[in-house]
């Protein structure tokens, strides 16, 4: 199989790239909020399919205000959906950077053990001309008694 990675970013590139994503997000440090593991799952909070659900709620709203109680106001519902939706445009870009990451990096890992593999079965062939190579090689036999070809056991059906 063909090496995917071609080019590796210089290390120089790598440290702007996270330095430009931690310089980025610094201006929303005022921002920020930390919700325990019980508030994120015990809000009811806008889920997928909602959006639509929510912005028609506004324009509702916005258009008949003497509908709400007195200390409702609109433009507060309308002002958080367009807060949102440029949150989302954020959220999207880092998405995206997400991927670009995870792509190059399960390239980079897919070279690396097309490489090992390689290297190992070399090794194998030439482990029984050399002593050291052999007891050196020792470590891969008992790494792979350990960890290699491990299969998960398949369910056994319940006995009525």
């Amino acid at each position: 199989m063909a090496k995917m990675i071609t080019t590796f970013a210089s290390p120089a590139v790598l440290t702007a790239f996270t330095t430009a994503v931690n310089t980025a997000l610094t201006p929303l440090n005022p921002f920020k909020i930390n919700l325990r593991d019980e508030q994120k799952r015990g809000t009811r909070s806008m889920a997928e399919g909602r959006e639509g659900y929510a912005r028609l709620i506004s324009r509702i709203a916005n258009q008949f205000p003497n509908s709400l109680s007195r200390v409702d106001v609109p433009s507060e519902l309308a002002s958080i959906l367009d807060y949102y939706n440029n949150l989302e445009a954020s959220r999207m870009a880092l998405l995206q950077a997400m991927e670009t990451i995870e792509e190059i990096q399960l390239a980079a890992a897919t070279d690396v053990m097309t490489l090992v593999d390689r290297y190992a079965a070399n090794l194998q062939v030439s482990r029984g001309n050399e002593g050291s190579l052999n007891l050196a090689m020792g470590e891969v036999d008992e790494w792979n008694k350990r960890y290699a070809n491990k299969k998960e056991e398949p369910a056994t059906p319940a006995v009525k």
